[in-house]
């Protein structure tokens, strides 16, 4: 491709990754307006607000393998085309139930397109310029998060709250009506690339793990009982069919969604495990965050955003500079950033519960900036030592895994820190909106805890061998902060992601300077 037809291609790439990107942060503040508009339940709210996520997460791994078997391009153009139609199904819901459906459905959209923006730009860039192009998508994804917050509260507040929520999702059809053309015009072709035992798609352990994920989910929806026990139940024996699939698959001779020398590499469990706590922290503050201060205190949505807005803005600030951050500290640097992130989720609670709302607003966002650099030196140094732990030939698998625990993570934390919110909310007072906020705290203080088990745990293990540690680390400034910009609200930097594992993320192999 020539110099103009890859600048064509990568701004295409950004623009549907950011409107996909986009959607999950707006969204979360248009969440109360809507529930109002078409009186949804609690368990409904929490599944509208696990939905994306969930689906999104889902997606990603067997995408990423279907991209690289039928073309990118084609499951580019079938991703925002499943996106769009989906915005249109949630912008005319009459019903909760059909929210549900367009949630699930745009995220299965945004989840099948990512790969294929990442792998794009892959396929389509080299060396020096392939971290340039990924830099920029991060960079795009960061954008999306701070951004996303407060377009969702300027369009709530200067219009009807129960029309601007069915906006925030009609706004996305014509931006999709006019990438798919360009798709059609800019992407290059698939060129046929198959190789002989490598173009299988486990189809049957996408649908076992999704199971999983699906049956972890209710519980928190529907609380105890004998719909929660059942759902455990089913979830348990899915992950072992799922475990028993994956070993048989495997025995095949073809690629199984999880192979069993990644599983059972304890440098990449152990940063798979702070991804998770950390992401989910994000997820449920969010969540949690919203409700208070829109439903609880009736705060205007606008304000409400600026609150949240500082927050992705840290992150964003940290990230620039995680790469040195990383380089000096390593493991034991995340450990320190993990107990700062503690120490403000703290401090937010004690604000909300012992000043008013004006000031515990000012109190909690100015906090937020803080936690988000403690998140920002988190969150790229932690993906770039737990994807070097990748076994050889499975940084793709890696990546797509690391994504899909996140957006686990995503779903059940948003689901569950908005059910105890709900729950605790009923008679709309303020000592119940402050006692759903301090119940939010209290779960993300358990997942930051686990999370800092894992980093010390996985600090020991590399004092104990320092050269693999170092090796972990042996990256290249510009690849390290390409993987630095990408937040909570962007997908790790890494190849695909494919199931087949066959390339080396750009997260850990130095681009050609």
């Amino acid at each position: 491709m020539g110099t103009n037809a890859k600048r064509s291609a990568l701004w295409l790439c950004l623009g549907a990754g950011f409107i996909t990107l986009l959607d999950q942060s707006v969204f979360v503040l248009a969440v109360p307006a809507m529930s109002s508009s078409l009186n949804a339940d609690s368990g409904s709210v929490q599944w509208i607000l696990a939905a994306y996520s969930l689906a999104f997460g889902v997606a990603l791994v067997p995408a990423g393998r279907l991209g690289d078997i039928v073309g990118r391009r084609t499951l580019f153009i079938a991703g925002i085309s499943v996106f769009g139609a989906s915005s249109l199904l949630g912008g005319l819901a009459t019903e909760p139930s059909w929210v549900i459906v367009a949630r699930l459905l745009q995220g299965l959209g945004a989840g099948t397109l990512n790969p294929q923006v990442l792998g794009l730009l892959q396929d389509v860039y080299s060396g020096h310029e392939r971290a340039k192009a990924l830099g920029a998508y991060a960079a795009a994804g960061g954008s999306a998060a701070v951004c996303g917050p407060l377009i969702g509260g300027l369009v709530l507040s200067l219009g009807d709250p129960s029309i601007a929520w069915r906006i925030l999702f009609l706004a996305n059809v014509p931006l999709v009506l006019v990438l798919v053309p360009l798709a059609f015009a800019l992407l290059p072709r698939p060129t046929a690339r198959r190789e002989p035992g490598k173009t299988s798609v486990d189809i049957l352990g996408a649908l076992l793990l999704g199971s999983v994920v699906v049956a972890s989910l209710i519980p928190t929806i529907y609380g105890a009982g004998i719909v929660a026990v059942t759902s455990l139940a089913v979830g348990a024996a899915a992950l072992l069919a799922f475990a028993g699939w994956e070993v048989l698959y495997h025995r095949r001779g073809k690629t199984p969604l999880l192979s069993s020398a990644l599983a059972t590499s304890k440098g990449y469990a152990l940063g798979t495990v702070v991804a998770l706590c950390q992401f989910g922290v994000g997820a449920g503050m969010a969540a949690v965050t919203s409700f208070h201060f829109l439903s609880g205190t009736g705060m205007a949505p606008l304000a409400a955003a600026a609150i949240l807005a500082p927050q992705a803005a840290g992150m964003l600030l940290a990230s620039t500079f995680s790469w040195r951050y990383l380089a000096r500290y390593k493991r034991a640097g995340i450990v320190v950033a993990l107990l700062a992130s503690l120490a403000t989720l703290a401090a937010k609670d004690l604000f909300v519960q012992h000043f008013d709302a004006a000031t515990a607003a000012l109190a909690v966002a100015a906090v937020g900036l803080l936690q988000g650099i403690a998140t920002g030196l988190v969150v790229a140094p932690n993906q770039t030592l737990t994807l070097g732990h990748a076994p050889a030939g499975a940084a793709g698998v890696a990546a797509g895994f690391y994504q899909l625990s996140q957006r686990f993570a995503a779903a059940l934390c948003s689901a569950a820190a908005a059910g105890m919110f709900l729950q605790a909310h009923g008679a709309v007072t303020g000592q119940a909106a402050k006692e759903a906020f301090h119940q939010g705290i209290v779960l993300c203080c358990i997942l930051l805890g686990a999370a800092l088990v894992a980093g010390g745990l996985d600090w020991l293990r590399e004092a104990r061998s320092p050269g693999n540690a170092s090796a972990a680390v042996v990256v290249s400034i510009t690849e390290v902060t390409t993987a630095a910009l990408a937040p909570a609200a962007v997908e790790p930097v890494a190849e695909g992601p494919t199931a087949g594992g066959t390339r080396r993320s750009d997260v850990t192999e130095p681009a050609d300077a």
